[in-house]
């Protein structure tokens, strides 16, 4: 388990133009205060799940391409108007005849390669000892779903990216020792689905909408059939933790919540139900976050997993503050994040929001 006593997670997206970059920055502006320092999924790998289409699924002799997007046009859309959101999506469909399939995902490959860099910048000093190198993965609805409209397909490419994700981790733990990883799992779309927002703004893109009620589908994510085999392979020597997400393609959030109930709840169920340790949450936080907001975190029923708030939401470090101060009268300890990943940020934009985490852990820590 981690012994890190970094009080800020960064979600993943770091959107510099090399892995050295991204590492050099990050452990330079946070300096402790980094729990762990991802590679910043550069490159291609930048749009989050939409980098699968071109990377993964555009390969696959089994499907059949619906609409097909290049990569170079997928930017996120300006607002969440659905048909602006369709046009940034590739989608498939299983062949005729079609009843199993492999898939073959990038994440293993580049995290073994960026892991390697981030080894010859920590010899060198620039990387302190102790900070864990940080590989984010989707969870299977996320990375699935909605590229196949045809809900007839999803089982077949679920039950791929299930056996696909185990050999990612293998491989994973062959080329990077588990006392230098920690593993964080992309939930997002699951809480799409379960607020709703799936169905208004990504339906066009998804196929049906969820035949389910939300709390079904919330059973239904947070059960052991689905988490298991994402986490059992992992060892309990390498941590683990889930970023919840309400979504940013079209800006923060998809969908609007009166307060950060649900994702304790979600948090609880997935700590419960996860059949190993659960080391550390991110929940997303609104702007206008106050008491009324905070007060379900008195209800957090997580073990000794680490709560990190998603407290910078790119309004300045006094407005941070404000937030963690409210949430301290009901959580009194927690690290803090961004409310995502940076992916939507220029560079410049994203040092100045590092800057200000930074200045704003001192802060609290103070």
């Amino acid at each position: 388990m981690s012994s890190s006593p970094g009080n800020v997670l960064l979600v993943g997206s770091v959107p510099f133009d090399s892995v050295e970059e991204v590492l050099e920055t990050c452990a330079s502006t946070l300096g402790a205060h980094a729990f762990a320092l991802p590679d910043g999924e550069i490159g291609e790998r930048l749009t989050w799940i939409l980098a699968l289409p071109s990377l993964c699924y555009s390969r696959n002799p089994d499907f059949d391409p619906i609409r097909v997007v290049p990569p170079d046009r997928v930017k996120s859309p300006a607002s969440h108007d659905p048909e602006l959101v369709k046009a940034t999506r590739s989608t498939y469909r299983l062949k005729p005849g079609v009843r199993e399939t492999t898939l073959e995902l990038p994440y293993a490959l580049e995290a073994i390669r960026s892991y390697g860099i981030f080894e010859k910048l920590r010899t060198a000093g620039k990387i302190a000892p102790g900070i864990r190198f940080q590989v984010s993965l989707p969870c299977t609805v996320d990375a699935t779903k909605g590229f196949f409209p045809d809900p007839a397909d999803h089982p077949v490419v679920m039950r791929a990216y299930e056996r696909a994700i185990q050999g990612e981790i293998r491989e994973l733990l062959r080329n990077i020792p588990a006392a230098d990883l920690t593993i964080q799992w992309d939930f997002c779309i699951e809480i799409l689905e379960i607020l709703g927002a799936r169905e208004r703004h990504l339906d066009s893109v998804g196929g049906a909408p969820p035949t389910l009620s939300g709390e079904e589908l919330f059973r239904k994510y947070t059960s052991k059939d689905y988490l298991a085999p994402m986490t059992e392979a992992i060892p309990d020597d390498v941590p683990i933790g889930y970023h919840l997400c309400y979504g940013t393609w079209g800006g923060w959030p998809m969908t609007e919540v009166e307060d950060i109930g649900l994702c304790v709840r979600l948090a609880n169920s997935l700590a419960a139900n996860t059949p190993r340790r659960v080391d550390f949450f991110h929940l997303p936080v609104m702007r206008d976050a106050d008491e009324a907001f905070f007060r379900p975190l008195r209800d957090l029923e997580i073990g000794d997993a680490r709560v990190f708030l998603g407290l910078e939401l790119a309004d300045g470090v006094d407005e941070m503050i404000r937030r963690a101060e409210t949430a301290r009268k009901f959580l009194p300890d927690f690290g803090v994040a961004h409310y995502c990943g940076y992916g939507r940020e220029t560079p410049d934009r994203v040092r100045e929001l590092l800057t200000d985490i930074a200045a704003g852990a001192d802060r609290l820590a103070d």
